[in-house]
């Protein structure tokens, strides 16, 4: 088994191997955290890998969506048509390309959930001038309403969204919130916070990238002029989607992820701090550790 560890959520940073000595993250469930297949995609951009991991109980329609537009091969060999050097790359343009119908169904907004935090615990480490908290969810950055706010709260939820750091994937729509249906962004830069801007609470992130940052900022930028938008002809392509548990199990990657509820993580937490989402995002992001079979 070669393991590759990446320091960086999204592997744009440090890159080390795992010595003999150390067993691995299967044999530390306390602090690490298997993906599981079925919700883990492996993009194919440039001839290099994404592995993306989706967030089913944060936007369970988007996420159906998704893996079925997979499942169908249908975002194969797309165009990324539309692609902004600091901010993201835009691709899924089924129907220009594939002119299916029925088209696929628009989704409902689901910019935001309502979190049980006795079922969802978010490990905290700021807070924000207006209230709100920032946090780990499973190492997936998210913002909120304090867990307090349930404990007065008929049902005992809190608001709760994710952040639209680097690396976080995300679907595109159109004026009416409940519009999307096919086309997705890459973050390339975090657009979070508050103001014009900013994506949080205005469109329904459904994973994060953790790993190939480094491949999604290296996806070709259209022209200022244009807003990013070029020809399908001129951009990068989408090569190909696959959901990680259909590709057979002696080819197949195993993606852990640092546990942010773990006792080793507990004192990098405590270091932690925070007043805004954007300081969020530009925190050391979360260890991963791929496995692979050994050819």
């Amino acid at each position: 088994m070669f393991r590759q560890v990446l320091m960086a959520a999204a592997g744009a940073a440090s890159l080390a191997f795992a010595g003999a000595a150390w067993a691995g993250p299967a044999d530390d469930p306390a602090n690490w955290r298997k993906v599981d297949p079925e919700n883990l995609l492996q993009f194919t951009i440039n001839k290099q890998e994404v592995l993306i991991e989706l967030r089913p109980d944060i936007a369970p329609k988007h996420v159906e969506q998704v893996k079925k537009i997979t499942r169908d091969t249908n975002y194969d060999k797309l165009p990324f048509h539309r692609v902004i050097d600091e901010f993201m790359a835009q691709g899924g343009e089924v129907y220009a390309v594939y002119q299916i119908y029925p088209r696929y169904s628009m989704l409902k907004a689901e910019f935001t959930w309502k979190r049980d935090p006795k079922k969802q615990k978010v490990q905290w480490f700021g807070t924000t001038p207006t209230g709100d908290k920032l946090g780990y969810l499973e190492g997936f950055l998210v913002q909120g309403q304090p867990d307090e706010t349930a404990a007065i709260s008929d049902p005992p939820v809190a608001k709760t969204w994710a952040l639209h750091c680097a690396g976080v994937t995300s679907m595109a729509r159109a004026d009416d919130p409940d519009s999307a249906d096919t086309q997705f962004f890459l973050m390339r830069q975090p657009r979070v916070g508050v103001g014009p801007m900013s994506l949080d609470q205005k469109y329904t992130p459904w994973g994060r990238a953790l790993t190939g940052l480094d491949v999604i900022r290296g996806i070709k930028v259209g022209p200022r002029e244009t807003d990013g938008r070029m020809p399908a002809g001129q951009a990068d392509k989408l090569t190909k989607a696959m959901v990680v548990a259909d590709i057979p199990e002696k080819k197949r990657p195993s993606v852990y992820v640092r546990r942010t509820d773990g006792p080793e993580f507990a004192a990098t937490l405590a270091t932690l701090t925070a007043a805004d989402p954007m300081e969020a995002c530009l925190l050391p992001p979360v260890e991963v550790v791929v496995e692979r079979p050994t050819p």
